[in-house]
Formats: structure tokens, sequence, C-alpha cells
């Protein structure tokens, strides 16, 4: 399972991960296997602007990603990732990436419903 993370910065388990999945720097793309992160990539977000909150589902998917973990998302892409296949589950307390990772990999996350999608 690929398991992407909206991340600040150049990316990787040690940076602080974005609030905003849309205008994120990168996303910290983890790979997990019985549930043990087995290798990391870093792919980077383009401006929000090439194709707004709607360009990181299919940047996402086209990269083969199963799911995302994020703080909040508004409703658009919340659907475009469920028709894309991509699971999103919610976490908004914790700032690593590598915490965030290892929460993922645990299976401890739970799936974003719409109460707690932005509307903006």
């Amino acid at each position: 399972m690929k398991i992407a993370i909206p991340t600040m910065g150049a990316g990787g388990l040690e940076c602080d991960r974005s609030g905003h999945f849309g205008h994120c720097d990168c996303f910290t793309v983890v790979t997990v296997e019985d549930g043990t992160i087995t290798a990391t990539e870093v792919i980077d977000n383009p401006p929000h602007e090439e194709g707004g909150c709607m360009r990181p589902v299919s940047l996402l998917a086209e990269h083969g990603v199963d799911a995302i973990v994020a703080a909040g998302m508004g409703m658009r892409p919340m659907m475009g990732f469920a028709q894309a296949g991509i699971t999103v589950y919610f976490e908004s307390e914790t700032p690593n990436v590598g915490e965030v990772a290892n929460m993922a990999a645990a299976g401890t996350l739970s799936v974003m419903g719409e109460e707690h999608a932005c509307h903006h």
C-alpha cells in the first residue's frame, strides 16, 4: 500500500506535514507492507493554480497511491479521491510526517468523513 502525506519543505519522514493538502510543497509517499514502512519517495506538488484542488488527486493516482492522510479537505477533492480509489484518512493533531506515517502503517487512523470536510 502506498500512502501519501502532504508535506512542507523538501519532503521525507523528518519534515513537518502540511495542514492544507492542496497547498503542500510535496507529498511524502510511504510504501507499507505488513504494517511496516518499507520505502519512501517524494512527489512534488505543482502550484495550486494548475488544476486547483483536483490536481493532487490526479497526480497521486498517476503515482499509484492507495491512500492519503489529511487534516482537512473540501468535498470536491474528497469525492475525487474516492472516485480514483484513493482512501482519505483523517489526522489533524500530529505535525511530524514520520509519526503520521507510522500511525497510517499501524492502521490506527480513521477514514475521513463529511464532518471533517472544509467548506470553502
